[in-house]
């Protein structure tokens, strides 16, 4: 990906952090006609968000209904886009999402119904299947007799490269930069502490308003930024680890067409890759193996989810291609009590930060209220229980 070396003049904002939500951030802002510096201190979108399942849904997030309906407004987001711009552009895969029990699965059957009547109460679209659509709409998957299903229509997957660059074009189009290897070190302050740009390996960014989208480096980023090290230690995140593999091109056949999501196998979760191959994971893996160079533990992991995917097409040939798969470790963000972090930051005015797991699903919901903020000064309702001042003390 092509930068320039030199900023030219002085942005309106500049991004610390160039993954999806970064980058999200940055193409709502760059639509309101704000010139916008998205740094990143590696490649842009080489961490988290190059290491994703990025399955966009609300549909898994049931437990609690303000979760789902901001993650069902993620959905719309890229759904505009796409109407927009194109699903080819954008990388959108609007394929829905399949899931199924058994009949004499009772505990998982009866998971699947109140899912789907609290999906239905609260207005996302989704439909019952019967057995033989079920093995209509994937050919390839052995269905237990008599299984039932559950088809999220509005669910899809990104390609998370292609987004990407789809995003810095817009930023670029807007009179824009986008720095790759340019970590940031310091915020540049005026005499009465308002924030003016921030400084980095690669040069200084002249802005009065820096957002902090840095992923599971976050803490670290806000410490070198401000000075205060408690960020550091005390910052209300926790990192989890989830295991992504995925497969070298299977053709001639087309395994999968939908996302497939069996809850009762661990979370197996299975879709189609650009190239024909499969992407897979699994709720259950995902602590297999922390890091990359637990290879012993990577490989048992991946090898279990090759089986499983094996176990319901029968087709696919399974451990047979581990030695072909790539695999991989991203490590999400997770903020402390679960929700998104998103806000101005009530002790620095003109440093804000973004910071969720999910981050596929969520960047064009977060993106565009967060966006409405740095552009306007005035918070969004929607944006209000997603601050950072609920971990502050009055």
């Amino acid at each position: 990906m092509s930068n320039r070396t030199e900023t030219d003049g002085t942005f309106d904002v500049a991004i610390v952090g160039a993954g999806m939500v970064g980058c999200g951030c940055g193409l709502y802002l760059a639509a309101r006609g704000l010139r916008v510096a998205l740094l990143d201190a590696g490649a842009v979108g080489a961490g988290t968000s190059d290491n994703s399942f990025a399955w966009i849904n609300a549909t898994s997030k049931t437990a609690d209904e303000r979760y789902h309906r901001r993650s069902a407004l993620g959905a719309e987001g890229y759904r505009a886009l796409a109407a927009a711009w194109g699903e080819e552009r954008i990388g959108l895969h609007p394929t829905g999402m399949l899931q199924w029990a058994a009949p004499d699965d009772t505990v998982s059957l009866r998971a699947m119904e109140d899912r789907y009547q609290r999906l239905q109460t609260w207005g996302y679209p989704v439909a019952e299947v019967e057995h033989r659509d079920l093995a209509a709409m994937e050919p390839h998957v052995t269905f237990p007799p008599g299984a039932r299903g559950l088809h999220a229509h509005a669910d899809g997957w990104l390609d998370v490269p292609v987004f990407i660059r789809f995003a810095a074009e817009q930023i670029r189009a807007g009179g824009g930069v986008v720095w790759e290897h340019a970590p940031a070190r310091e915020l540049r302050l005026a005499d009465d502490g308002a924030v003016r740009g921030v400084r980095t390996e690669r040069g200084e960014v002249a802005a009065d308003r820096v957002l902090v989208a840095a992923g599971p480096s976050t803490p670290q980023t806000l410490g070198a930024l401000t000075g205060y090290t408690p960020f550091e230690t005390r910052f209300p995140m926790q990192r989890a680890p989830g295991l992504i593999v995925r497969t070298p091109p299977v053709t001639p056949w087309r395994f999968v067409r939908r996302i497939l999501y069996t809850p009762e196998a661990g979370g197996l979760h299975v879709r189609p890759t650009p190239d024909r191959g499969l992407l897979l994971g699994a709720d259950d893996t995902d602590g297999a193996a922390s890091t990359p160079d637990d290879l012993p533990g990577l490989r048992g992991a991946a090898r279990t989810l090759l089986e499983r995917t094996r176990a319901i097409i029968p087709r696919f040939p399974g451990a047979a291609l581990l030695d072909e798969c790539v695999l991989k470790i991203g490590v999400r963000p997770m903020p402390a009590d679960g929700r998104s972090i998103a806000g101005g930051l009530r002790a620095s005015p003109g440093l804000f930060v973004a910071l969720t797991h999910s981050g596929v699903t969520l960047a064009p919901a977060i993106g565009r209220l967060l966006a409405t903020e740095i552009a306007t000064g005035e918070r969004p309702g929607e944006l209000e229980p997603f601050t950072f001042d609920r971990f502050q003390s009055p």
